[in-house]
């Protein structure tokens, strides 16, 4: 199983371990709503353990357009997922208000790399969680 992680492109990209709880960790670049469209359906094919998703700002235009092909992608996610966003205002529930809510929305004004260790975290303690219950 994998941990996926729709990020912002970036040129300091995130510093993402390889592996998390004896997961992989894959990482797709999502520069835009539509980019980030795809790449939450490409997650449903791929079946990940975990979905880490960092927003970023957008148009109210762009939210208009692509907000309810977002939501129902959110909906659809086979594994929660755990938003991280540089302010209230670029999260995802804040817009779409999607039924399937993240398990923790984290909103670090500290920085990009904070937000991705915080989830990391999140979804590592989840997932060990599980194994030891298992």
């Amino acid at each position: 199983m994998t941990i996926l992680l729709l990020r912002q492109p970036s040129p300091d990209p995130l510093p993402v371990p390889a592996q998390l709880a004896g997961h992989a960790v894959h990482c797709q670049d999502c520069a835009t709503l539509p980019a980030l469209l795809q790449c939450l359906r490409q997650a449903r094919e791929s079946q990940p353990a975990w979905v880490l998703i960092e927003t970023g700002a957008a148009e109210p235009a762009q939210w208009a357009a692509h907000g309810r092909a977002l939501c129902a992608a959110l909906e659809a996610l086979p594994a929660p997922y755990i938003e991280m966003a540089a302010n209230d205002d670029d999260g995802l529930d804040a817009h779409l208000h999607p039924l399937h809510a993240p398990v923790a929305r984290v909103v670090c004004s500290s920085g990009r790399e904070d937000a991705c260790r915080l989830s990391l975290a999140i979804a590592a303690r989840r997932l060990q969680t599980v194994v030891g219950s298992a």
